[in-house]
């Protein structure tokens, strides 16, 4: 099981785990205090860098596809993909989107009409109007940007470089040395922030999701939807997951995300079929052309002299959750994306995904939007005394065969936090493995071992949840997730600027004709 695990590393990350989760458990007051206390300060003062961020990845993904970088191919110019694309783009997607689009995709537009952006009064038609829009924007192109130089850096140099294994602190040696004992330390430091943000990161995706499961399973069996039970469903997926990473990538994850991507367009079909159709869809363009219009307004947008909250409790959120999951993310992309040219890597990211997520969103938001609006049935409200597990519930009830669509929609959350995990699991075995070859993968048990470690924090929130009467669940979530994601900026500048630094050698000596088509050779001989 441990054959090729980095053991003190391993050892280093356990530990920081268990410290905190133990912290949580025996001193639940005093835990959400300090997480919020240190969430207030980051999102009020830090809100413009986060959103300047967005904004440079943005720019990042279009300076990609349109220049001719996005030529450059991962594993070299012959290099053939492992994956068809539909699967390639399938288990990217995947491994990123998690439950979170299934249940902010329907419930988002419901807080956001009761604490609306810009000033604007809650309930009103300008309320609704932006309501529908900014979901798509928090799960659009700026969003899904983040995650691509990150991926390409560490790609190119698992690939094309060939430092040894997909540990980020080898991606960082064109500026990290080996044989100092600075930089050798230093490296340290990176993999231990890593593995420790990683598992924060994902957070926000498992905390929300298996709430919601046990709520919905309440419903369907005709029981409490208790503690007892939410921890049961947490002991299921285990066990789920223990089938899914103890497999091969393409005989796993493959082969989940495939079946996953194929029902969720199956169920978001027939919501737009029996639903409100017209509305859904009139709202989806509009929604489209608000982001279009309000895109750079939303960008920078930093709400410091209303100060009404809503950029701090969600976009710079939602900004700081992409940055914790930079290099999780960028260490699946770059294993699954041998044989894809830089162009492909970054159209997928900055277009096709934030594509998927509009349609999810236009079509699970707007069909909750429509019977709130048209038929009287306010979601909103009981967003505000059932929480989001309740709204959900509501809404699942008014679709045809409401039983069956419940059982559809449990197995989507169940699906997507199965493919989240198991991408992760296996993602993290590789940064703590050591004398992997380049196509092998770490041992299955060493794997299920990292997953199983995944599900520690969401159990300790549940305890939190219990034992502090009147605790804010999300909010503390996503106080959680912003905290672990500063750890990441610094590790992120060291990537990057080894990144470009080895990428420019490459270009100055013409080793990068060696990861570029010959019919694209050309390009690189102008103006370089």
């Amino acid at each position: 099981m441990f054959k090729n695990a980095n053991k003190p590393l391993m050892v280093v990350a356990i530990a920081i785990l268990a410290v905190l989760s133990i912290l949580m458990a025996a001193f639940p007051d005093q835990s959400a205090t300090l997480i919020a206390d240190i969430y207030n300060f980051m999102t009020q003062e830090l809100a413009g860098f986060f959103l300047v961020l967005g904004v440079l990845a943005f720019a990042a993904t279009l300076f990609v596809v349109f220049t001719k970088y996005g030529d450059i191919k991962l594993g070299g110019a012959d290099a053939k993909p492992h994956y068809s694309t539909f699967t390639w783009v399938a288990m990217v997607l995947c491994s990123a989107l998690a439950a979170g689009i299934l249940i902010l995709g329907a419930t988002e537009w419901m807080y956001y009409v009761q604490t609306p952006p810009f000033g604007i009064e809650p309930y009103t038609l300008d309320s609704y109007h932006y309501a529908s829009a900014y979901g798509m924007f928090h799960w659009g192109f700026s969003a899904w940007s983040f995650y691509l130089i990150p991926a390409l850096a560490i790609g190119y140099m698992y690939w094309n470089k060939k430092v040894g294994s997909i540990r980020i602190s080898d991606s960082c040696l064109g500026v990290l040395d080996k044989n100092k004992p600075s930089h050798k330390a230093a490296m340290w430091v990176i993999d231990g922030v890593v593995a420790l943000c990683y598992v924060g990161s994902l957070l926000t995706t498992i905390a929300l999701g298996t709430p919601v499961m046990a709520e919905l399973i309440s419903a369907l069996i005709g029981i409490p939807n208790s503690f007892n039970l939410q921890i049961g469903v947490i002991v299921l997926f285990c066990l789920f997951i223990i089938l899914s990473v103890s497999r091969t990538i393409a005989k796993g994850m493959a082969v989940i995300s495939d079946f996953n991507v194929k029902l969720a367009i199956a169920f978001l079909l027939l919501m737009l079929i029996t639903g409100p159709t017209f509305f859904i869809l009139n709202n989806f363009v509009m929604a489209i052309g608000t982001n279009i219009q309000d895109f750079w307004r939303m960008s920078f947008y930093t709400d410091s002299i209303a100060q009404t909250g809503f950029i701090q409790g969600w976009t710079v959120f939602y900004w700081s959750w992409y940055v914790g999951l930079t290099l999780l993310t960028g260490v699946w992309n770059a294993r699954v994306s041998y044989g894809r040219s830089f162009r492909e890597v970054a159209i997928v990211n900055g277009f096709w995904a934030p594509l998927a997520c509009w349609v999810s969103f236009g079509i699970l938001g707007n069909y909750g939007m429509g019977l709130e609006l048209n038929k009287g049935i306010m979601l909103s409200e009981t967003l505000s005394t059932s929480g989001q597990n309740g709204a959900i519930l509501e809404m699942l009830r008014t679709l045809p065969l409401p039983t069956v669509s419940i059982i559809v929609f449990v197995v989507l959350i169940f699906f997507n936090l199965a493919t989240t995990v198991t991408a992760s699991g296996t993602s993290l075995a590789m940064l703590t493995s050591q004398g992997l070859k380049e196509e092998e993968e770490p041992n299955k048990w060493y794997k299920v071992f990292w997953s199983f470690l995944f599900l520690v924090i969401p159990v300790s929130i549940l305890i939190l949840e219990k034992n502090v009467p009147g605790l804010n669940v999300l909010n503390t979530i996503k106080s959680m997730t912003t905290v672990v994601a500063m750890p990441v900026i610094p590790v992120l500048v060291v990537l990057l600027w080894s990144f470009f630094k080895v990428l420019r050698k490459d270009i100055i000596n013409g080793d990068i004709l060696k990861a570029v088509p010959q019919n694209k050779h050309r390009k690189w001989f102008i103006n370089d």
